[in-house]
């Protein structure tokens, strides 16, 4: 019951009017961010707070964020799956309420609020080509089945160079979403071993956002090397217009527990496609 009175007089002392919060207390820092309400973005109080604190506190930020965070959002499955799969727990629909507590604490805010997607430094290189430079590169592979996309996938996730001590590279992973035309629309490597969040998902995602202020439309179909996991699986399904109409297609059984169950998973809305298939 303290934890929660906390809680509410935290949310209290950082109310802003039309925006969600979400922060997390460590070492006597309380670490937040906000959203505006309705904003439309791949993105949340929560996403912000996550994608920030990696991006700022790379070193520090497995510490921080064993604490428990607290949002005054309802959850959705795109920041469920983000907490599931970098972070440890959260409490949701916090009301912000004075309990007349004094507190004393350091106020650290994360993102500014006018921000709807965490700028972030540590995306690697291979996620600044331009898309019309990927586009290119599709076309004059003619791609026709979803084997094919698949295949290019795979072809762009070699661009992530690889090293000995794998921990210290981002695994080669690559995502490419195309229109019902087979249009590339976006596309994302992976870019994680600093930013647990910079899944290739993910940044397919909040490229589209960034370019093209469009959700995934009916009608278009994103390929992935791997099986997206709760996190990439929650914000696709968060970001598409309509997603009963999704189609997802993987070329990598992911056997973990981050991968299982997702809520693409529960909607059969992916499907694994594996390269040995199209060679029988």
């Amino acid at each position: 019951m303290l934890a929660e009175k906390r809680a509410e007089h935290i949310a209290f002392s950082l109310h802003r009017s039309g925006h969600e919060l979400a922060f997390v207390e460590h070492e006597g820092v309380i670490y937040f961010a906000h959203y505006p309400e309705g904003g439309l973005a791949p993105s949340s109080a929560v996403v912000k707070l996550l994608q920030g604190l990696f991006d700022q506190h790379v070193d520090h930020s497995f510490f921080i964020l064993r604490q428990r965070i607290y949002t005054t959002a309802a959850l959705t499955e795109m920041c469920r799956g983000m907490v599931k799969v970098v972070a440890k727990r959260i409490t949701e629909k916090v009301s912000p309420q004075d309990q007349g507590m004094t507190l004393s604490l350091h106020f650290q805010e994360v993102v500014t609020a006018d921000q709807l997607l965490a700028p972030v430094q540590h995306l690697n290189i291979e996620n600044h080509s331009p898309l019309a430079e990927i586009q290119d590169w599709l076309l004059q592979r003619s791609p026709q089945t979803p084997w094919d996309f698949l295949s290019l996938a795979r072809g762009l996730a070699q661009r992530v160079p690889r090293g000995e001590v794998l921990h210290d590279f981002d695994r080669d992973i690559a995502a490419l979403l195309v229109d019902s035309q087979g249009r590339v629309l976006s596309y994302g490597l992976n870019s994680n071993s600093k930013n647990k969040t910079l899944h290739a998902e993910v940044n397919l995602l909040q490229r589209l956002f960034r370019e093209h202020h469009q959700k995934i439309p009916e009608g278009a179909t994103l390929y992935s090397t791997h099986k997206p996991c709760k996190m990439c699986a929650g914000m696709i399904y968060h970001w598409s217009a309509k997603p009963s109409s999704l189609q997802v297609f993987y070329g990598i059984e992911e056997k973990g527990v981050l991968s299982r169950q997702t809520v693409l998973d529960r909607f059969s809305l992916n499907k694994w496609l594996p390269m040995e298939q199209k060679e029988n």
